[in-house]
């Protein structure tokens, strides 16, 4: 359904989404496992609503990246509303979250000349035989970092030592604090949802001992039902303490998931997130 958007105007091919993500079927069983889970840490509201808000969101995600891929990031940048000056973000560190339709970061910071970096994980064989068409996304995806940050795109492992030196370096390098901890990494935890999550500790210790300035990002699904975005960026900030940037970083994360819980992508990581 989103490849066809590469045949279609932007316009028509939100509109198409938008009309889709409200067919019960469509996504139905990933979107009923992502209510169930989230209604067991926020009050979700309108269940109808809520999946439909969800569905838009993963949809939207592979449609940017399809038409990134064909050559029509201009399309995808123009539904962007920044909230601040991109060039905010110059020679900083910006850390997100699993949230929105937000595959497009990377190319909003590599036309605006801020030479971004960012670690990412290759797809796992046994996807390609479960998921066929998601493994053809992440595959995309991986092509897409590659190709927009180069050599400054840092496969996870090893990487903090990498994003280490990154650190040491002119460009903005992004960071998504939300993923589930590594089994055997150190770590640290912070409330979330009044409730303890837990957090690897690798990149917020490298943060603290580069003392780096950073600021919070989030690109969200607009709430106007228009199938554009908005980009929030909030900082700059510095410290030398990792645990007090982890309870700032955990207080954006909260406040995100508390207002607009269809948006977080990782719903089904929620029990390795808060353990």
């Amino acid at each position: 359904l989103p490849g066809l958007s590469v045949l279609l105007p932007a316009a028509w091919s939100r509109a198409l989404l938008a009309r889709m993500s409200g067919c019960r079927w469509l996504l139905s069983a990933k979107s009923d496992a992502a209510w169930t889970l989230a209604g067991e840490f926020v009050d979700p509201g309108d269940e109808l609503q809520w999946k439909i808000r969800w569905k838009q969101v993963e949809l939207l995600d592979v449609r940017d990246l399809y038409l990134i891929t064909f050559g029509r990031s201009r399309a995808v940048l123009a539904e962007i509303e920044c909230e601040a000056p991109i060039e905010m973000a110059k020679d900083r560190v910006i850390v997100g979250m699993h949230w929105g339709p937000s595959i497009s970061i990377l190319k909003v910071l590599a036309v605006a000349g801020l030479n971004p970096a960012l670690p990412y994980r290759p797809p796992a064989g046994h996807i390609l035989r479960t998921r066929p068409f998601y493994y053809l996304f992440l595959s995309l995806a991986c092509r897409y970092l590659v190709k927009t940050m180069h050599e400054r795109a840092v496969m996870v492992g090893g990487a903090g030592r990498k994003l280490g030196a990154l650190l040491d370096q002119p460009g903005s390098v992004v960071v998504v604090m939300d993923g589930p901890p590594m089994e055997g990494h150190p770590t640290f935890s912070s409330p979330v949802l009044n409730r303890d999550a837990v957090f690897n500790a690798g990149f917020p210790t490298i943060l603290a001992d580069k003392r780096k300035e950073y600021m919070f990002y989030a690109l969200s699904l607009r709430p106007d039902g228009s199938l554009r975005k908005k980009l929030e960026l909030q900082g700059p900030f510095s410290s030398d303490n990792a645990q007090i940037f982890l309870r700032d970083y955990a207080r954006f994360l909260d406040r995100h998931l508390s207002t607009d819980s269809a948006q977080w992508r990782i719903w089904h990581a929620a029990g390795q997130f808060w353990p």
